[in-house]
């Protein structure tokens, strides 16, 4: 039995946050993106807001339109200072430093 990430307990929301992230800088899998396109009937269900996964997690916690974008220049400055310094980009490092500021509001 997988163990439970006490990351999580007390914020069921960051684990979706997360996944937004990977979805805006083109690192969501495909088989996270199946998963939430299945969850997106339980999600309008739940928040009462139509439209794709990712749409609802904005709405619901009010995140400014031009934060995709903000996020995506982010990630690409991390892209390239990583080939710069010749090391793999730290996508999950990234991504739970996003989620966790955006969480924090």
């Amino acid at each position: 039995m997988p163990m439970k990430d006490p990351r999580y307990d007390g914020k069921p929301l960051l684990r979706l946050v997360e996944l937004w992230v990977l979805w805006i800088i083109g690192e969501l899998t495909s088989v996270d993106e199946a998963r939430l396109l299945a969850m997106q009937p339980h999600l309008e269900r739940t928040w009462g807001h139509h439209g794709s996964w990712h749409e609802m997690i904005e709405a619901v916690l009010h995140l400014p339109p031009e934060l995709p974008d903000q996020i995506r220049a982010m990630w690409q400055r991390n892209l390239e200072t990583a080939h710069r310094e010749g090391v793999s980009p730290p996508a999950e490092m990234f991504v739970k430093s996003i989620a966790d500021q955006i969480a924090q509001h």
